[in-house]
């Protein structure tokens, strides 16, 4: 072979291998794309184009960015997102899938676990069904789950929701920091598993059906900054291990299901801005917690929460304080005279306690 055939051959060797790797980089991997055709048959995904690459950022697989004329509501959203050197395999993986008020008829897909590098999972703001695979617990890389929050978002059918219970399963993914699971009709108790989950910051568990009592487990999850189990069917007490939580910043316990009264030890956890707490069970009464070593706290609503005893002076002092709800309670005494100090509050709801006394002419949005 002359010494021009031998360059001319490894000329193009060398761009053969340069467009592997150029071409190779912008191509999802075979097996995931396998995967997602799964995925979008269980789900009902119609409109995805597999001619097209997932991984293309082309339509179909991607919502187009926001113009001024064109503005994206938050509520829908049809976004695949890859990274393509996550692996340093010359192929893109899957990390997201957003996929926001899409109509979608179908089930949770347990093919979402063969998508390795995924983190990030969307699925809100459908009419998914069926219960939580519980395979999805193999997906050590997730980090978010905002999967099944308000899975229906319009009226109410009961069987287009999800149901069953949390797979323990999902407590093996150690990397999870968010689990959203609002809105559905999932029963059962808490698994004592998800005390594993500690690096989680936000776990949102209202309007199911769960029962039984907070595992003592969720005491080790002091990465927490959000906390929302109302409107279930819960038992027993609000527990006092939530003194654990000192990172958190917003607590709801609505119409959970448990009874009070209200722990004493919630007056460690100083970072709070939100705390809305009403409707607890049980006949049992204690004074109102402390909330003054509480320097960022906005809302305070404890409705209907067994509290007994005086308001106290230092409410009025709060000067972060927008909303104070102390409402049917047994609190007897005046209003003392610091929530005159309250510039800052818009509502003072006070109605069905035992308060004596005149009605301060200083605060026009009190409700007695």
């Amino acid at each position: 072979m002359s010494t021009s055939s031998q360059f001319l051959f490894l000329s193009l060797i060398v761009i053969w291998f340069i467009s592997v790797l150029a071409f190779g980089a912008t191509t999802i991997h075979p097996d995931e794309k396998k995967a997602l055709e799964a995925i979008a048959e269980s789900l009902g995904k119609k409109d995805w184009n597999f001619d097209i690459d997932p991984c293309s950022n082309k339509p179909n697989w991607a919502t187009p960015k926001p113009t001024p004329l064109t503005p994206r509501l938050s509520i829908v959203e049809n976004n695949v997102t890859c990274n393509c050197s996550v692996a340093g395999d010359n192929f893109c993986h899957v990390v997201s899938i957003t996929l926001k008020g899409q109509n979608l008829p179908g089930t949770l897909p347990p093919e979402l676990s063969r998508l390795h590098y995924l983190q990030i999972i969307d699925l809100s703001r459908n009419y998914l069904n069926g219960t939580i695979p519980k395979e999805w617990g193999s997906m050590t890389n997730l980090l978010n789950m905002y999967d099944l929050s308000l899975i229906f978002l319009i009226g109410t059918l009961p069987s287009n929701r999800l149901t069953g219970s949390i797979p323990v399963e999902i407590a093996n993914i150690s990397t999870l920091i968010q689990l959203d699971l609002t809105a559905n009709q999932i029963s059962d108790n808490i698994p004592r598993e998800l005390g594993n989950l500690t690096q989680i910051r936000t776990l949102r568990l209202s309007s199911n059906n769960f029962t039984g009592e907070l595992p003592a487990t969720l005491a080790k999850l002091t990465a927490l900054l959000d906390f929302q189990i109302s409107d279930n069917h819960f038992s027993g007490k609000i527990p006092d291990f939530i003194q654990n939580w000192t990172n958190i910043n917003s607590l709801s316990i609505q119409g959970s299901g448990l009874s009070g009264p209200i722990p004493s030890e919630i007056s460690l956890l100083r970072n709070l801005t939100d705390v809305r707490i009403s409707d607890l069970n049980g006949s049992e009464y204690a004074p109102l917690p402390q909330f003054n070593n509480m320097p960022l706290l906005k809302n305070l609503i404890l409705r209907n929460c067994k509290i007994n005893g005086k308001l106290h002076d230092y409410l009025g002092t709060i000067t972060t304080l927008k909303h104070l709800d102390l409402s049917f309670n047994n609190i007897s005494g005046t209003i003392p005279s610091t929530y005159a100090e309250t510039s800052g509050v818009k509502f003072i709801f006070l109605t069905g306690n035992l308060l004596t006394g005149l009605l301060p002419p200083w605060k026009k949005n009190i409700d007695v």
